[in-house]
């Protein structure tokens, strides 16, 4: 009530002023009035203005700040920041999360069945910092996932308002084959525990520091009963432990009664290894009689096991064995008295009957028939009059695999790293070439047979340098400049170009995905790609066929095996390009994207097409793998990572000076390749430019201590004692704002990494032309 009367007071007073200021000066009072109104509405509207403007200069200084914690957080799949009140700030999900109390709620059903989550909440709603392993699965049927969760409450004075951020990061793939190996490792470890033998492990001081299950259960004692004991006190006939012989020992009697048993050695005689013992309860070698509990033994085990005769015939076998031979070679029949040896390649063969010769019973290793399952046999002799033997097998096949994988790996790289050395000095070479011809063909006219000549020699430089690009794209080491494509709009392009290469027996038939997302691809290599896989698709298929270019989008929700390497969780566009020609053989199938490997006729082909393919595939990011059938054709299956950032995010112009090349300035030109420096410098000088040349960094360095004037910095990239990068980093602490060209046979980024983002720094690979280097100059000055 007061507040309205003096409200009411204060309005009278005004009209009353009105009034008078309107009689004392002629003018009328109601208008007056009326204007000292306004006056006083304006004065109460300016406060509530500028507490406005203040609250919009806030929020956008907090859209800043979270704009800033967006990309220091960016590592996380999933992350949210709430204020203290619970309103959210910043999310992944904008729409997903409006206030901190929904988001817990939906994590709690999310991540209800994690022992994790409860100390995760409670850190959230204390505002307590730290990060921690939520392991959980979303029902019984999926597999269990493990995500890094952060808690980080933020501060006044990092942030406009005191807020917590929230983050979840999939780290499931880097703990999972970890995981698998416990896994493996759990499963050996209960495999040798519950074999039909005994296996002990002795130091050097003659004491048992492990020993199966089975060991104990023979000698009726734990495992800590028996772990370091001497093995004398438990076992007789081991004198001499390391002579690598086949004995037969006996267990002394303690909690049991004494057991006979065939002692195996540790295989290597200079080291600690394992011992298997085998019972031999009431079978007397020498009788050649057999109880029982051997047979028993024998046919029950769960390793695979056959007794042959000398001459490589079954006696016997264990329905273990049977079993693996049926799976391995399903055509075979496996029976009493036929021929164990017809079950082994050739050279398994030969090397079984060499060791049953010698008797010398270490393990060897064997292949079945075709090479795909592979065994180490453990080899005794249990009757001499009979020449039996007694063979156990263990399946290495999958070990096998993954040695070959890692060969075949390891060898793609060395032979990439070899060519992208080459691809280096050569670049160097066809610099100088390129570069020389350039400046010869500026004496002749275009009509004089010495223009020709050396058109000639230019011609085949740059048909090098082509070879010279290709080994870089298989070696990864080439410079791309990917821009976010559309797959369909680039195939779309290409396709008359592509029906016109093919030729018209074959049918080219293009099938689109719908809304297939983006990528981020160079171009240029994109269509290499393309063109190279349709083109041997065309030579497979010399009396006409059908070629198909397919694209989806494919979402792996678990890890793939692509060839050698894993492809993991995500999004991918797949682009499959399939023909009907005459299929790749099988035993080329690991080679055909090694560089010069090819099936075609000599002088066909160069062999760098498909190793191209796999360099510009693998360079983007991206996998590539193989499926085919003789005679039935080849599907290439390429999957490129999705592009989830804005549309125009990314744009890379690389616009050349295309008027007059010629300048003015001075240029410091640092190459220690002779031949490229003279050749760089001769024609910098004819257009114009005043060229101070150095042979390496350190006498560049030199002169630029002397104080000499230059422009820009113009230096090779791999130079003895100081290369370019070091260079350039010592001369910036000289001239800070100086202008720097590298020039390289090696890709941008190889050594962009090491330099900070200075956009005084410019790149120019080799090999260049005369045009190339005098454009690249002026543009650079004149920017």
């Amino acid at each position: 009530m007061l507040q309205r009367l003096h409200f009411s007071g204060i309005f009278l007073i005004i009209i009353l002023i009105g009034c008078g200021v309107g009689l004392l000066f002629a003018v009328d009072p109601v208008q007056m009035t009326l204007l000292f109104l306004c006056f006083l509405g304006l004065g109460a509207y300016l406060p509530v203005f500028f507490r406005e403007s203040e609250k919009q200069q806030q929020n956008n200084l907090l859209i800043h700040e979270s704009q800033t914690l967006h990309q220091a957080f960016e590592q996380f799949s999933e992350y949210a920041i709430f204020s203290i009140d619970g309103q959210l700030i910043k999310s992944s999900h904008p729409h997903l999360y409006p206030t901190l109390n929904e988001f817990l709620l939906k994590l709690d059903k999310k991540f209800e069945k994690s022992e994790q989550w409860p100390k995760l909440r409670r850190w959230v709603e204390e505002l307590h910092m730290g990060e921690l392993l939520l392991r959980f699965s979303q029902n019984s049927k999926d597999s269990q996932r493990i995500l890094l969760a952060r808690v980080l409450p933020q501060d006044c004075s990092h942030f406009p308002i005191k807020s917590i951020f929230i983050g979840f990061e999939d780290v499931t793939l880097l703990f999972q084959e970890t995981e698998n190996i416990q896994a493996d490792f759990t499963n050996l470890e209960r495999f040798i525990d519950n074999a039909p033998f005994g296996v002990f492990y002795l130091n050097r001081a003659r004491q048992i520091v492990a020993c199966n299950q089975t060991f104990c259960d023979w000698l009726k004692q734990t495992k800590q009963e028996i772990i370091n004991s001497r093995i004398e006190h438990l076992l007789d006939g081991i004198d001499d432990w390391q002579s690598a012989k086949i004995k037969i020992i006996q267990a002394k009697p303690f909690r049991h009664s004494p057991f006979k048993a065939i002692w195996f050695p540790p295989t290597l005689a200079s080291a600690t290894g394992a011992s298997i013992v085998c019972r031999i309860d009431g079978l007397t070698i020498e009788a050649n009689s057999q109880n029982t509990t051997a047979e028993e033994t024998f046919l029950k085990a769960s390793i695979p096991a056959v007794i042959i005769h000398r001459s490589g015939n079954i006696v016997s076998f264990n329905q273990a064995f049977h079993g693996l031979i049926e799976v391995a070679l399903p055509q075979q029949n496996v029976s009493i008295n036929s021929s164990f040896l017809n079950l082994l390649n050739q050279s398994s063969q030969t090397q079984l009957l060499d060791t049953l010769k010698t008797n010398i019973f270490a393990p060897v290793e064997l292949a079945l028939q075709g090479a795909k399952t592979h065994c180490i046999a453990y080899l005794s002799q249990i009757d001499k009059d009979r020449d039996e033997y007694l063979l156990q097998l263990m399946d290495i096949s999958q070990q096998k695999r993954l040695e070959q994988q890692f060969i075949q790996s390891q060898k793609m790289q060395a032979v990439g790293q070899l060519a992208g050395g080459i691809a280096h000095d050569f670049n160097n070479l066809l610099t100088a070439m390129i570069g020389f011809c350039d400046l010869l063909l500026q004496r002749y006219m275009p009509n004089d047979p010495s223009y020709l000549d050396v058109s000639q020699i230019k011609q085949n430089a740059n048909r090098a340098a082509n070879l010279v690009r290709q080994l870089l794209a298989f070696s990864r080491q080439q410079t791309l400049q990917p821009r976010i494509v559309n797959i369909t709009d680039a195939l779309a392009e290409l396709s008359a170009l592509l029906r016109r290469l093919i030729g018209a027996r074959i049918d080219l038939d293009v099938i689109h995905g719908r809304e297939i997302w983006p990528v981020k691809v160079d171009v240029s290599q994109f269509e290499q790609v393309i063109i190279n896989l349709a083109v041997n698709s065309r030579d497979a298929m010399p009396d006409g066929g059908k070629l198909v270019i397919r694209t989806n989008n494919v979402q792996n929700a678990k890890p793939i095996q692509v060839g050698h390497e894993i492809m993991p969780i995500g999004d991918f566009v797949s682009i499959e390009v399939i023909d009907t020609g005459s299929g790749i053989a099988e035993e080329n199938l690991e080679h055909i994207f090694e560089p010069f490997f090819s099936t075609k006729e000599v002088g066909a082909g160069t062999g760098l097409g498909l190793a191209t393919v796999y360099g510009i595939v693998k360079q983007t990011g991206g996998f590539i793998f193989v499926e085919s059938e003789a005679k039935k054709g080849t599907t290439f299956k390429i999957c490129l990572p999705r592009y989830n950032g804005t549309l125009d995010a990314y744009a890379l112009t690389t616009e050349t000076h295309k008027g007059d090349l010629s300048g003015s300035g001075t240029v410091l030109l640092v190459e220690d390749e002779d031949a490229v420096r003279m050749f760089s410098a001769r024609a910098l000088r004819e257009k114009g430019y005043n060229v101070i040349e150095a042979s390496n960094g350190e006498i560049a360095l030199e002169t630029i201590k002397q104080g000499i004037h230059f422009d820009i910095l113009v230096t090779d990239v791999v130079m003895p004692h100081m290369d370019g990068p070091e260079l350039n980093k010592k001369v910036r602490e000289i001239i800070p704002n100086l202008k720097t060209i590298f020039i390289s046979g090696y890709t941008e980024d190889a050594f962009r990494k090491n330099l900070d983002d200075d956009t005084n720094i410019h790149f120019l690979p080799k090999p260049f032309t005369l045009k190339d280097l005098a454009a690249k100059v002026r543009d650079v000055l004149d920017s």
